[in-house]
């Protein structure tokens, strides 16, 4: 008789549904960076004044440089403890809509901007501190934390940390500017979005299963990673948005976004932030962006779950 090492996947007969319809909406959000023409916007970003000409292209640096992080080591981590042979399919997905946006991040730098200015941009996000030291930790949970640890970190990266980058573009566009650029960033946000809601879904389920003991534990493992990373954080929005008037501002977008962090976990909101009391025009672009779309129930009717996207 031979032996079974290995079984099929069995599509039409998946053990978490969730796992089927996060399949079928991640194909539907597919995208490839050379079909937004950026290049159209640089006569605008010429005309903008030189400390967020700077502010912008630090933002992208930024984003390349972290999400790089999610494409080489995160998510295959992350893949590596899936349960069932869906769930890895998943995070393949989300992996390669990972690898579309890295893509993306560096294609605006190069539409927007010189040769050398985009290697400048690339030393400056190379040579910080505050994005060393936020990698290395994140670095180090996904190669040794445990299956949870490595969801927590990866839903506070997607959900949070990358939209103290997001944030220059994204205001830009709540006032009518730089909208190509801001194309991008409507794409990749889709993705990041689920990279965030998806993984979160699982953490839940794995975290209903812990003792007490465990889950306070493991929250107050949460709770001190986030401060050290959210203090981190701050110091890197201030050298980011230098001087141009926006630190607080992003600051504070950056705390609700760190709540969504939260909440998708299945915790409570740590900050007041909410979106009535960040800056209208950030909410204006988050909004024409469609980061609040609602990616637990999509239109194409592959409902999710019933949870919906935090707001």
């Amino acid at each position: 008789m031979t032996e079974k090492y290995y079984k099929a996947i069995n599509w039409n007969d998946i053990e978490d549904r969730v796992d089927k319809s996060a399949w079928a909406r991640l194909n539907d959000i597919i995208w490839e960076p050379r079909h937004v023409p950026v290049s159209e916007d640089k006569k605008e970003f010429l005309k903008l004044a030189k400390p967020v000409q700077e502010a912008l292209l630090h933002a992208f640096g930024s984003l390349t440089f972290s999400s790089g992080l999610q494409m080489r080591n995160g998510l295959e981590q992350i893949k590596a403890d899936a349960i069932t042979p869906e769930e890895s399919a998943v995070f393949n997905a989300l992996q390669y809509l990972e690898s579309i946006a890295n893509k993306g991040y560096s294609y605006v730098l190069r539409e927007l901007s010189s040769d050398e200015d985009v290697k400048k941009t690339l030393a400056w996000a190379d040579d910080n501190p505050y994005l060393q030291k936020k990698i290395h930790t994140l670095n180090k949970i996904y190669q040794s934390g445990d299956a949870l640890q490595k969801k927590v970190a990866n839903v506070l990266l997607e959900t949070a940390l990358y939209h103290s980058g997001f944030y220059a573009p994204l205001y830009l566009f709540g006032q009518g500017q730089m909208v190509r650029t801001a194309e991008i960033v409507k794409l990749a946000l889709r993705g990041t979005s689920f990279s965030g809601i998806y993984p979160g879904y699982k953490f839940r389920l794995g975290y209903a299963k812990l003792g007490k003991d465990e889950q306070k534990r493991l929250k107050q493992w949460i709770d001190d990673l986030y401060d050290e990373l959210v203090a981190n954080e701050e110091k890197h929005i201030e050298l980011m948005y230098k001087d141009t008037g926006w630190t607080n501002d992003v600051k504070h977008y950056f705390y609700y976004s760190v709540n969504k962090a939260y909440l998708n976990l299945g915790f409570q909101a740590k900050y007041p932030d909410t979106s009535d009391t960040i800056n209208p025009i950030i909410e204006k672009g988050v909004i024409k962006s469609a980061v609040f779309e609602d990616f637990f129930f999509y239109t194409n009717n592959h409902s999710l779950t019933k949870f919906r996207e935090i707001k």
